[in-house]
């Protein structure tokens, strides 16, 4: 009984806090399924560099691309009525049999799984939650979160910089992980997929609103900015061609938005960054054109619809 209890609370911790990150992952307690993650302890995964700047890379995407979560409470805060019918069957869970289904809809419903949490669907969140665990624990990712960093996230649950930082931190062992079996590529099938349904949602409640609000549409129209930087990270990732599906469907993707969104930027102007340096810059505005919206809408739908299938 405390294993199950244990086992609950690091997946629940897990769900919650890499999801507000942007990274969709979960953990249970024993790995099953298609090439476990080899047991490394901790003080044996000494992070190379190419894994360190990697870990930055990834760092810099949970900054500049909103996590599901972030989507979610934006759509709340809008006005936005939850709608389950938007959302990934739950019925659909056991029959992603391959690594990359797997890898591919933890990210989908650990974004359904934000949508739920946010708007308050206890008994959903509850249900999308064991639909993450089930396909994490297949993957065999649990060995990577060890019960300290599970206590740190836990403790820091309301900070999203000191959660974006253990993340990072974690991410030097997840790779070490996934590197020994070739399987690097996995994390970024999560997040991109977890990115991309986000997205579905976003402008599957805009399309549905007769007058969708400004902020949506402008966080929409933003996500041309955030599609590059999630393809420089899927290009970080793409070794032997493994993501070449995922990144040929996101360079479409940004084929559409570079023909239905403008980008402007402002005047430069001195800007202070994230670690306190100033730094010169200038704010970059995005606005759609006026068959922005059904475009974007349809051709990440096609996306999503093969990626579920």
């Amino acid at each position: 009984m405390k294993s199950e209890l244990k086992s609950l609370r690091k997946t629940a911790a897990l769900g919650l806090i890499l999801g507000a990150a942007g990274l969709w992952t979960a953990c249970g307690e024993t790995p099953q399924g298609d090439t476990a993650i080899t047991e490394t302890s901790s003080s044996e995964a000494v992070p190379t560099g190419e894994e360190k700047e990697r870990a930055e890379r990834v760092k810099h995407i949970f900054h500049a691309v909103p996590s599901p979560m972030e989507m979610a409470s934006m759509l709340k805060r809008t006005g936005a009525q939850y709608d389950a019918n938007l959302l990934n069957d739950v019925k659909n869970v056991n029959s992603y049999n391959t690594a990359r289904s797997k890898a591919l809809n933890l990210g989908i419903y650990g974004a359904g799984l934000s949508y739920a949490s946010v708007f308050n669907q206890n008994q959903e969140s509850i249900i999308f939650l064991s639909c993450t665990k089930k396909l994490a624990d297949k993957l065999g990712v649990s060995k990577a979160f060890d019960e300290e960093t599970i206590e740190r996230m836990e403790a820091n649950v309301d900070n999203r910089d000191s959660l974006l930082n253990i993340v990072s931190e974690t991410y030097y062992l997840l790779d070490a992980y996934l590197k020994e079996n070739g399987r690097e590529h996995i994390s970024a099938m999560v997040i991109a997929a977890g990115w991309i349904e986000g997205l579905h949602i976003s402008t599957s409640v805009a399309r549905g609103s007769e007058a969708p609000s400004e902020e949506l549409m402008t966080r929409i129209a933003d996500q041309k900015i955030s599609l590059g930087n999630l393809i420089d990270l899927v290009e970080a990732y793409n070794t032997d061609n493994k993501l070449e599906e995922i990144h040929s469907d996101l360079l479409a993707l940004r084929e559409v938005f570079n023909s239905t969104v403008q980008t402007e930027k402002g005047e430069t102007a001195l800007q202070t960054a994230e670690d306190g340096t100033a730094v010169i810059g200038a704010k970059t505005k995005t606005q759609f054109t006026a068959e922005g919206l059904e475009s974007i809408y349809t051709a990440v739908n096609e996306i999503r619809t093969r990626y579920i299938s």
